[in-house]
């Protein structure tokens, strides 16, 4: 193949992209794991306060102000 620079890129830019790797899914986690059903669950757990408790947290809050027992 004729190069038209001496540029090295020149070959590399030549070549077909090979793409990105997929991000492998996260194994199936047992129903009795904390995680189990968690949107936000991608291999590692929450750090901190976990989010599906935060969540039941607001809910429960928010059900209480409608009710007015603050």
């Amino acid at each position: 193949m004729i190069r038209f620079t001496d540029s090295p890129f020149e070959k590399m830019m030549m070549q077909i992209p090979t793409g990105r790797a997929e991000k492998p899914c996260p194994s199936s986690l047992p129903h009795d794991h904390p995680c189990y059903g968690c949107g936000n669950y991608d291999g590692s757990p929450c750090v901190g306060m976990c989010v599906k408790e935060m969540n039941r947290w607001l809910k429960e809050r928010r059900k209480n102000r409608e009710t007015g027992n603050c």
